[in-house]
């Protein structure tokens, strides 16, 4: 049996659905699972994913729209019996992409909002949406189509495999550093911009006083995660001698530095979930976003979130968020948050923390 996985709608969305996966390879050990990518760190995450025979790349994204179709349809001579849409994927062009690919039993959902716009019935088996239920349950009720002695107790953590080469070069990061010996706390202060979502980062100042806080309690050493180079220089500037700028080596290679970090401190974004797979213990800022959605899985964490009557809002489809507040009220689920909520659910998760901190 030969079966497809699209993961084109990105790095949190793919990592989301390794514990699925790892069902779906149990129940089908003899089947060879492909996925289907469109950016470049996703392949290097499955890359080493024992789950995984082949993981193929498409830049949909930066290619003509005639190169990215005949890279699909060769990928289609595979004939592959089944395909899935990884949750979520609601938009048409998902739809259409897993469409073209050809498989016999094409899986996918059909979403609360805007399913049927986007195509829905070009796949042959639909799961529906379920409000305030888990993206990697989800995800689950999909390969249940493929497996359905398959159940919920049968999924693990996220699967994160590195290279000998990833751990060597964290390790010598951390030594020629000095860092070795450090309480290392990890930030990632952006966030995607795609769809508006430049509003779920909590801002840069706060992260600046936060970074000064956990130094001064616990001698902390601050390691900035992430791409975005104009909030982490922005806090490098602010927290001199606290804060360390990663190098651009790739997301494995940061990956592997951030498994040496006793805590994360994040908004709601793709390495959010990376360091849930890691095991570090986090503290995790949410907005409009649904954190009964998309909490840290198999994870210890605190939510830090603001109980508004209209968050969460945003809901999975192409639509851009918008916030219902404008001026100095728009967005307040996650400007309102403090730096002293945050330092509070910090201090909780390092009380937990079973080792020395020198303060």
């Amino acid at each position: 049996m030969r079966i497809l996985i699209n993961a084109l709608s990105g790095i949190g969305d793919a990592i989301m659905f390794s514990p699925a996966l790892a069902v779906l390879k149990k129940h089908l050990p003899k089947a060879e699972v492909d996925m289907l990518v469109m950016y470049r760190q996703v392949e290097d995450i499955y890359r080493n994913n024992p789950g995984v025979n082949n993981v193929y790349f498409i830049d949909f994204m930066k290619q003509s729209k005639l190169k990215s179709l005949k890279e699909v349809m060769a990928l289609r001579k595979n004939s592959y019996n089944a395909s899935i849409n990884v949750y979520p994927s609601n938009r048409k062009e998902y739809n259409i992409v897993q469409y073209l690919l050809g498989a016999k039993q094409r899986i996918g959902v059909r979403y609360n909002h805007v399913s049927k716009a986007n195509l829905d019935f070009l796949n042959t088996t639909l799961k529906q949406e379920e409000l305030n239920r888990h993206n990697v349950l989800e995800n689950f009720d999909l390969v249940k189509s493929l497996v359905p002695d398959a159940v919920e107790e049968e999924l693990g953590p996220f699967v994160l495999n590195f290279s000998i080469d990833d751990k060597t070069r964290a390790r010598k990061y951390l030594i020629d550093s000095g860092l070795m010996d450090s309480f290392l706390v990890g930030f990632h202060a952006g966030s995607a911009v795609l769809k508006g979502h430049i509003h779920k980062r909590w801002a840069a100042e706060k992260y600046i006083e936060l970074a000064e806080m956990l130094n001064s309690r616990y001698g902390a050493k601050i390691l900035l995660f992430g791409t975005e180079k104009d909030v982490n220089s922005k806090i490098h500037q602010g927290t001199r001698g606290i804060s360390h700028l990663l190098p651009e080596d790739g997301i494995m290679q940061n990956l592997a530095l951030m498994q040496n970090c006793s805590l994360f401190i994040s908004n709601d974004t793709a390495l959010m979930h990376l360091a849930a797979g890691l095991k570090v213990p986090q503290a995790a800022i949410f907005g409009y976003t649904n954190y009964k959605e998309l909490y840290p899985w198999k994870n210890k964490y605190v939510i830090v979130r603001k109980k508004l009557e209209c968050s969460p809002c945003f809901y999975n489809s192409p639509r851009p968020v918008k916030c219902i507040f404008s001026g100095e009220e728009a967005f307040k689920c996650k400007t309102t948050i403090t730096v002293q909520e945050v330092f509070e659910a910090c201090s909780r998760l390092i009380e937990e923390i079973p080792r020395d901190i020198k303060s």
